[in-house]
């Protein structure tokens, strides 16, 4: 019997884990491989969509100099097609024939437009092509109220106050029934889905290496050396620690790598979501369903000794990972504030894939994520005391598969 803590046993198998996993050829490679295929594709996105998009550059000139300045700050407030704000450029005393070049200039002229407004008693836009109608429609409202302003000047009246009493006569809408949601907006859909594949595959692909693990450690009866130097349970959870550690630092590697690449390139988009705040509790929920999960998958491995047999014993556990990944595909494409869902939140397991999709939805309070992180730190510890009893009593048991039943109702030793 081993004379170490039981802490000292634990670190003493998960550096070995770790090292086994993070120095494995194959495991070098697919991470190597993973991550020059998520740049690649980022960096050839970058290049399709021409990197960091460029505002709509709208170009002003008129009879002197004080008009465009008292226009600009209307103008200013146009977006174009894609909700950007439009950039104005001050061209005032330009010719027409200089407006004309400045919109086939080189993009890099200080003085290049994409669309030029000429201001006069009639006034023009110019394009060399093809115009933005969100800026043409822009740009006309701008022009509408500042004449509307100049007319209401000219018959005594208050523009702004004018203004504040067409702004008051717009109607309030009050919603007798809450709209029960058309689903996820593009970009949390998106988000969502990312999160959702890290999230199955460091679970349950890191579950399944546990399981492999075991067995193949029973199998070549390397567990009973190693039962002689350390307490089973250290064993499992020295495995567990280990592997979630390799495996969750491969994944997070690529996730910063990635990050960086796309920042760098221009190609991370405006999302519209706390993004900080949803990968801490991605990695968070990531960490705790994983060891919910792991300690599951360790136990259902002693309980066979071929690897040919794994998949029969863990087949179940893949179902407990399958279900709530599509359970939160689906309910981003509904009411994510429903009943049902806010119930299934904080089932552990459960919780782990749909409260870090709630949090990308916007139906999650932080609140709510501490409830269900209390929770599930409560039922963990429950869960590896059963997966340390059914490992501790089937891993030395050789030949064919143990039935759960019978390692369940024996007594220990």
């Amino acid at each position: 019997m081993s004379t170490m803590s039981r802490s000292a046993e634990i670190r003493l198998v998960a550096g070995r884990e770790l090292r086994t996993q993070l120095l494995k050829k194959s495991s070098i490679i697919s991470t190597i491989i993973m991550t020059v295929l998520v740049v690649g594709g980022i960096v050839l996105a970058s290049v399709l969509g021409g990197g960091t998009s460029e505002p709509y550059r709208l170009g002003v000139t008129g009879a002197d100099a004080a008009t465009v300045r008292a226009l600009t700050p209307a103008l200013e407030q146009v977006r174009d097609s894609d909700g950007a704000r439009v950039s104005v450029v001050d061209l005032s005393g330009r010719s027409t024939a200089d407006v004309d070049a400045d919109l086939t200039a080189d993009d890099d002229s200080d003085s290049a437009v994409d669309m030029a407004l000429l201001l006069g008693e009639e006034p023009t836009l110019r394009v060399q092509k093809a115009s933005d109608d969100a800026v043409v429609s822009g740009v006309t409202a701008a022009l509408q109220q500042a004449a509307l302003a100049q007319q209401i000047t000219a018959l005594g009246g208050d523009p702004a106050e004018v203004s504040a009493t067409v702004a008051g006569a717009a109607p309030q809408v009050v919603t007798l029934e809450k709209d029960s949601g058309s689903g996820a907006s593009g970009p949390q859909y998106l988000i969502l889905m990312v999160i959702d594949v890290l999230l199955f595959i460091v679970i349950m692909g890191g579950g399944q290496m546990i399981a492999m693990g075991v067995v193949e450690e029973k199998a070549s009866r390397i567990v009973e050396i190693l039962l002689a130097c350390v307490r089973p349970t250290s064993l499992l959870a020295g495995k567990v620690l280990g592997t979630g550690t390799a495996v969750i630092a491969s994944y997070a590697l690529m996730g910063v790598v990635s990050v960086v690449a796309a920042r760098a390139t221009g190609v991370m988009p405006s999302l519209g979501v706390d993004l900080n705040g949803v990968v801490v509790a991605m990695v968070v929920w990531m960490v705790i369903g994983f060891a919910t999960v792991a300690v599951l998958y360790g136990a259902a491995g002693s309980l066979v000794s071929r690897q040919e047999d794994v998949s029969s014993v863990t087949m179940p556990l893949m179902m407990l990972c399958m279900v709530p990944y599509m359970l939160s595909i689906f309910m981003a494409q509904g009411d994510p504030t429903a009943l049902v869902w806010r119930v299934l939140a904080y089932v552990p397991v459960f919780s782990a894939f749909l409260m870090p999709a709630r949090l990308v939805l916007g139906a999650s309070s932080w609140a709510e994520q501490g409830v269900a992180l209390a929770i599930a730190l409560v039922a963990l510890p429950l869960l590896v005391r059963l997966a340390a009893t059914v490992y501790t009593r089937a891993v030395t048991r050789t030949g064919g598969r143990v039935p759960l039943k019978e390692v369940l109702g024996r007594r220990a030793a």
